[in-house]
């Protein structure tokens, strides 16, 4: 019963019958044979399909909120019993950016530190549900609302505008979503500048504004990476953009497993190292 009430609460956390079966690797028509079962048990649904996905009953929302920690916290640790001494997985998700620069001689260390991990390393940008993601520790940048996941901030990057000598002032490159940004700032911003190029990705803003597109939102990880910094200058604005915290998160019990505590480690000791990630304005 423990393994079925355990696929119940992975359906709840992902509210997706299919995304849970992919997940876990098992055959849907299986999973939803064991959650019939498990309910024929209890003697009460505890989902019910709709065509926007899975929503949980009155008594599927008791028996996952008194219960979807420990269940989850227990699976962990059953599965951390269970494993052999061999090759291990590990899944880090991360934004692309920052783990391909400042922070990657922490993910280097934490390889060859550990021979035995099998790494599998998702970089991305975008903030997606963590909850339809397997991880054992996610790297986040941004305010967290998600409760369902212990997190513990490791830095803080602070964000200006910077354009390059002769570059059109009327053009501003944004690379952020206005979920991303602080309420109003977007409608400020499009006031000031006469053409917002929107990019979804921080790294080819940062490219653009290289070769003098226009004026960019940058984060200090990224103004960083540019060479020639005194043919650049900041940009100020009297609108507020506040640093962006970094956060790492993992799911089941408060305190990480071992291997994602060695990494936050390891991560620390990077970022105490790179004053980019530490909320400072770097000088031009």
């Amino acid at each position: 019963m423990l393994d079925d009430l355990h696929l119940f609460i992975e359906i709840a956390r992902r509210k997706s019958m299919s995304q849970t079966a992919k997940d876990l690797g098992l055959n849907l028509s299986t999973l939803s044979r064991r959650i019939q079962a498990l309910e024929d048990k209890l003697g009460e649904p505890l989902l019910q399909r709709t065509a926007r996905g899975i929503v949980l009953t009155a008594k599927g929302e008791t028996l996952y909120d008194e219960l979807g920690q420990q269940v989850l916290a227990l699976n962990s640790q059953l599965k951390q019993l269970n494993d052999s001494s061999g090759a291990k997985d590990f899944y880090l998700l991360c934004p692309q950016n920052i783990i391909a620069g400042p922070l990657m001689s922490a993910i280097n260390q934490f390889a060859l530190a550990n021979p035995a991990l099998n790494l599998h390393i998702y970089p991305s940008n975008a903030n997606s549900q963590l909850s339809q993601k397997r991880f054992d520790l996610a790297i986040r940048v941004g305010e967290q609302q998600d409760s369902s996941y212990f997190q513990k901030r490791l830095g803080a990057i602070a964000i200006k505008l910077i354009v390059k000598k002769g570059a059109p002032t009327s053009r501003l490159v944004l690379p952020y979503s206005e979920s991303q940004l602080p309420s109003g700032l977007l409608t400020a911003l499009k006031n000031e500048f006469e053409q917002i190029s929107f990019c979804f990705d921080i790294t080819i803003a940062r490219k653009m504004i290289e070769a003098g597109y226009g004026v960019g939102i940058l984060p200090m990880s990224e103004i960083s990476c540019i060479k020639d910094t005194h043919n650049f200058s900041y940009v100020e604005t009297p609108h507020s953009i506040p640093a962006r915290p970094i956060y790492a998160l993992w799911a089941h019990s408060r305190t990480p497993s071992a291997n994602a505590q060695l990494l936050i480690e390891q991560l620390q000791t990077s970022i105490a190292g790179s004053p980019s990630l530490q909320g400072e304005i770097l000088a031009l």
